[in-house]
């Protein structure tokens, strides 16, 4: 069973920005997810990492795709 989040616990923009793009479509590239949210690569990155090392999200090692590894309310 996945973790449940509040998105009002979210206190970063980007971050909570990403969960919600990757809630509704299943898995997104890094370089989608920067285009998306026009974000820089550097920043993109920043908190893509972020997010893993809180174990919400995960990529794999083919393209690489970012998923959601969490529940949102």
């Amino acid at each position: 069973m996945k973790q449940e989040i509040r998105l009002e616990q979210i206190e970063d923009n980007t971050e909570r920005a990403i969960l919600q793009l990757l809630e509704h479509n299943d898995q997104y590239t890094t370089g989608d997810i920067l285009m998306r949210l026009k974000l820089s690569y550097r920043k993109g990155k920043e908190h893509l990492r972020a997010l893993r090392a809180k174990n919400w999200i995960s990529n794999t090692e083919r393209a690489p795709y970012y998923t959601l590894k969490i529940s949102l309310k």
